[in-house]
């Protein structure tokens, strides 16, 4: 079987309640980074986060900081850097931090995600029978997408299109079909759980509806993550689908693994577990050219 690329999620928004590793400062994510990689990690994503309170920090400095650091002892690891979540900046500002980091080899991300969709992200309590939000709106037209797609390739980064659905996967269909799409098509197959109802169930039957409509029409490689929520209900099925995976404590504490595990810990768990069902770990240089980027070896390595 081809190999698995792993994606560590290390922080999105996560708080420190329930485990206390999540990485929020610059210092912090490129020290978990590095050791992700040393752990067998193919990729690394991130989102920007202020060190003392953890809120969301998505300026251009503080990614630079954060890849610099990650760069530093992991020249060849690839960088997947985020656009946000809810934001109340213009939508098309969104980008304006990728387009200034690619223009230094130490500060270019390799991969930037496009949500394929415009979503409703409010989380509801079955506790409480109520929704604990009632207005968080994911704000993804359709010209925003190709805006998006268009210039996050122009600036020689691959595009990682995240489906919560699959009106979404039919949309990435369509733009492989318009040719906006550069090389194998990068398709996150993405499920949720925890109160987010806005994405597919994280278990075999949610993922089962996403494989079902996985575009035809061209190349792709398709990656599963559960957001929020525990990747290891649909790991297995994942690995023996051929498709690749995207976990860590930006989703789930991952409690279950005993004590209050790094995200490092979490990759040798999923490491082991690929390895016992006859799969091995693509290296970075590996995954690029799995996904059609391999001219950004040298970039990544300058």
């Amino acid at each position: 079987m081809k190999k698995l690329i792993i994606d560590v999620r290390l922080n999105e928004y996560a708080m420190r309640d329930e485990n206390p590793n999540v990485p929020w400062s610059p210092a912090e994510i490129a020290t978990d980074a590095i050791e992700c990689y040393e752990a067998g990690a193919t990729s690394v994503h991130f989102h920007g986060r202020d060190g003392k309170t953890g809120a969301a920090a998505n300026d251009f400095e503080t990614y630079a900081q954060i890849i610099r650091g990650i760069r530093s002892k992991a020249p060849d690891v690839l960088v997947h850097s985020t656009l946000g979540y809810v934001t109340h900046e213009a939508a098309e500002r969104k980008i304006d931090h990728i387009l200034s980091l690619v223009r230094d080899p130490m500060t270019r991300p390799d991969v930037a995600p496009v949500d394929m969709a415009t979503m409703n992200v409010d989380i509801y309590s079955s506790e409480k029978k109520a929704f604990i939000t009632d207005d968080q709106v994911f704000y993804n037209p359709t010209r925003l997408l190709q805006y998006f797609t268009q210039q996050i390739q122009a600036a020689g980064v691959k595009t990682i299109h995240t489906c919560w659905n699959v009106p979404c996967t039919r949309t990435v269909q369509a733009f492989i079909e318009m040719g906006l799409i550069k090389g194998p098509a990068y398709i996150a197959l993405l499920m949720s759980e925890s109160g987010l109802l806005a994405g597919h169930p994280g278990n075999y039957k949610g993922l089962a509806a996403h494989l079902d409509f996985l575009p035809t029409n061209g190349p792709i490689e398709w990656i599963a993550l559960v957001y929020p929520g525990s990747i290891q209900p649909v790991a297995s099925m994942v690995i023996a689908e051929g498709g690749h995976l995207s976990f860590g404590l930006g989703d789930h504490p991952y409690l279950e693994l005993g004590g209050k595990p790094r995200n490092a810990d979490i990759v040798r768990h999923i490491v082991k577990l690929a390895r016992d069902m006859g799969r091995e770990i693509a290296t970075p240089e590996e995954a690029r050219a799995m996904l059609g980027m391999p001219q950004l070896l040298k970039a990544a390595a300058a």
